[in-house]
């Protein structure tokens, strides 16, 4: 290089750092005196990078970053929290015919661990739409709303939306997918693919009729409008917002009550279903609507593969159709996703798997049948482990918010979790108890009955019937419906930039930390790895080439007059 360009380049290059020093200065003071109440999506993206920097900071992450994942799973256990993870470990135990207090869960042994704060701008205790936007799209925002910010109205949904994890994804030549045992339109498989400020839009049948010109119901988005209709891997319930019903005699017998339970009915006469696969002609796509056609699909070959399983939400793994013509385990369609997205010649993928049962057993005081679905769960990320690379593989598994169940008393070591708290000789409760719900009433002696009882208006808890498939725990206050825990819950995380989760953070940064460790999306610059791994052709040197002092200068040069400009 001659003398004077030399001079010149590094005279660029003082500039441009004095001028990276200042803007950064000015960031962080920005971030400082910032509203923390402002909770628009650039104050969230700030406070997620300025923690991610802080982990970055400690020293087992100051060398070539936290590392680089070609692949990214996230297990999202529906209303997880830590009351359901330690009774989820005793219950799983004790189906084993042992004591349960010693049982592992899959994911126990996962090397990071942090916790997640999961409040929605507007709530104290969230709801499954805020808390998936957040964790998806590293933003969090209001209570019911999908992939759009705090600010989204009717008027201005498009300008609110927030990009997610599955556009960062397919931007960068991902394969990705969904898989979950509620509908694929609900809350937290929505907030990957959707935007929308009212979650039970799932359908237009549920849209105001003034309003269905100006957007679009969530099935429609999913298999008309990217990132949904990129999608490799679409698995769950939810046949009616597509419009493709299968007749009665093909529902589960078991009928369960509660808001959660109400679907949303396609009426305009649609078949998105028949319109997805038709989107698809020349590539090999297949759908699926039982376990045979699941199991029998040559999923190595295929580019995209749609399974809808039930109606509305897949049934409770206690209760599901194990024929070749029911549906399948959580597990089954988690092995076969990742088949599909598994690719020798690719840059990796993406894989969403939602266990959202679990949510939907606690809203009805159902623990038992919630306690099974953290069990398949776990299996679920069992049987992932045994498929996958933790080279090259990040696997988070976490919950997007936790209930008011409680596990409480002073039973004996071994003894059943869903029994009772405390010796035969004193009066009987349940060890699992919640703090509102249904199982209020349950407990509750009828008005016209003259059943005498040492507990006044209360059933004795022995006489009833506890092996009932519908039978609900005792609950201190009626509600329809359960409500949420407010609580932090736990993130477990293993392969490439899994030490970044540690301590207490924001449930927004869940995305930067895929974001980073996956090399997509807002924070794939802030990691030095991602210039020098190449999953799908060879750029190595090139990005070694890259750093010589002229482009250094012209990069200087860019960044000073863009902080003059600013």
């Amino acid at each position: 290089m001659r003398p004077s360009l030399a001079k010149n380049s590094a005279r660029l290059v003082l500039s441009g750092l004095l001028c990276v020093l200042i803007c950064d200065i000015g960031g962080v003071i920005g971030a400082v005196f910032r509203s923390p109440n402002s909770d628009d999506a650039i104050f969230w993206r700030q406070q997620a990078e300025s923690y991610l920097k802080r982990i970055l900071q400690y020293k087992s992450n100051s060398k070539g970053g936290a590392g680089v994942a070609r692949n990214v799973i996230i297990f999202v256990g529906d209303g997880m929290g830590i009351a359901s993870l330690s009774t989820g470990r005793i219950f799983k135990g004790q189906l084993a015919g042992r004591s349960g207090e010693e049982e592992v869960l899959s994911f126990d042994h996962f090397e990071n661990t942090g916790f997640s704060k999961t409040y929605n701008t507007d709530r104290q205790v969230p709801d499954s739409a805020g808390t998936a936007t957040a964790m998806f799209t590293g933003v969090k925002t209001k209570y019911g709303f999908i992939g759009v910010d705090y600010s989204a109205t009717e008027t201005n949904e498009v300008a609110a939306s927030v990009s997610n994890i599955m556009e960062w994804a397919q931007a960068v030549g991902k394969r990705t997918g969904i898989v979950t045992t509620t509908r694929v339109t609900h809350a937290t498989p929505a907030a990957t693919f959707a935007h929308s400020f009212n979650r039970d839009w799932e359908c237009e049948s549920k849209i105001p009729a003034h309003l269905r010109s100006k957007t679009k119901d969530i099935a429609r988005q999913l298999v008309e409008d990217a990132p949904g209709s990129k999608l490799n891997v679409i698995m769950g319930g939810g046949r009616t917002a597509f419009g493709a019903a299968i007749p009665d005699h093909l529902k589960s017998s078991f009928r369960f009550n509660g808001s959660m339970e109400k679907t949303c009915v396609r009426q305009d006469g649609r078949n998105l279903v028949k319109e997805w696969l038709d989107s698809k002609n020349g590539t090999a796509a297949t759908y699926a609507w039982n376990t045979a056609q699941l199991m029998n699909a040559e999923v190595d070959d295929l580019d995209y593969l749609m399974g809808l399983f039930a109606d509305t939400h897949m049934s409770y793994e206690q209760v599901r159709d194990t024929s070749e013509g029911g549906e399948p385990s959580l597990a089954d369609m988690t092995e076969k996703a990742i088949r599909v997205l598994k690719r020798k010649h690719s840059n990796g993928f993406v894989l969403m798997v939602e266990g959202g049962r679990i949510d939907h057993g606690h809203h009805q005081n159902h623990a038992h049948l919630a306690l099974r679905e953290v069990v398949e769960l776990d299996r679920a990320v069992e049987r992932t482990l045994g498929m996958v690379d933790l080279d090259d593989t990040l696997i988070m598994v976490t919950a997007d918010h936790s209930h008011s169940m409680t596990f409480n008393g002073y039973p004996n070591r071994g003894n059943d979790i869903l029994g009772f708290a405390n010796r035969p000789d004193k009066l009987p409760y349940e060890t699992i108890t919640y703090a509102n719900g249904p199982g209020f009433q349950t407990h509750r002696i009828n008005d016209s009955s003259n059943e005498p009882s040492h507990l006044g208006t209360w059933i004795p808890v022995e006489t009833m019937n506890r092996s009932a498939i519908d039978y609900r725990h005792l609950s201190a206050f009626y509600l329809g419906d359960e409500t949420h825990g407010g609580e932090d819950v736990a993130v477990f995380a293993t392969g490439p930039g899994s030490n970044l989760v540690r301590g207490t953070f924001e449930q927004n940064y869940i995305a930067y930390v895929m974001s980073y460790a996956g090399c997509m999306g807002p924070a794939k610059r802030m990691n030095e790895g991602c210039a020098y791994k190449q999953w799908v052709s060879s750029g190595a040197e090139t990005a070694k080439r890259a750093t010589s002092p002229l482009l250094i200068s012209i990069v200087f040069l860019v960044v000073a007059k863009l902080c003059y400009l600013f």
